[in-house]
C-alpha cells in the first residue's frame, strides 16, 4: 500500500511540472527605410515522449521552436533581415505516447 501511495505521489508530482520559454518577438519594428522582398515561410517542430493531450513529460526542441521557425522564414528569402505582417500557425499530431508540435511562421520579408 505504501509503494502504491509513493508511486501515485511521484506521478502527481511529475504531471504537475512543466516547461516554458520566454517572450519571442516574431516581428520587431523594421528600420525607418526598408525594402519588401516578398512572402516568407518557415517551420520548426518539437517532439514529445510520453505525451498525453494535457501534458508532455519529455520534450525535445520545444523551448526554441518559435525562434527556429522565424529564422527559417527569414532564411527562406535571400538577403532578408526581418519579417512584417507575421502570422503563426501550429500543427499538432499525436501517436500513442508521442506527439509533435510544429510552428509555421509566415510573413513579408524585408531588408
Amino acid at each position: 500500500m505504501r509503494l502504491l501511495t509513493r508511486i501515485l505521489a511521484a506521478l502527481a508530482l511529475a504531471s504537475s511540472t512543466g516547461c516554458s520559454s520566454g517572450w519571442v518577438d516574431l516581428s520587431p519594428l523594421p528600420p525607418a527605410t526598408y525594402e519588401k522582398l516578398g512572402p516568407a515561410e518557415g517551420e520548426a517542430c518539437a517532439t514529445s515522449l510520453l505525451a498525453l493531450p494535457w501534458h508532455q513529460v519529455l520534450e525535445y526542441g520545444g523551448t526554441d521552436r518559435l525562434e527556429r521557425a522565424r529564422a527559417a522564414a527569414v532564411a527562406s528569402v535571400p538577403d532578408a533581415t526581418g519579417l512584417l505582417d507575421v502570422s503563426l500557425q501550429e500543427r499538432w499530431a499525436y501517436w500513442v505516447l508521442f506527439s509533435q508540435r510544429c510552428a509555421i511562421v509566415r510573413g513579408e520579408a524585408f531588408r
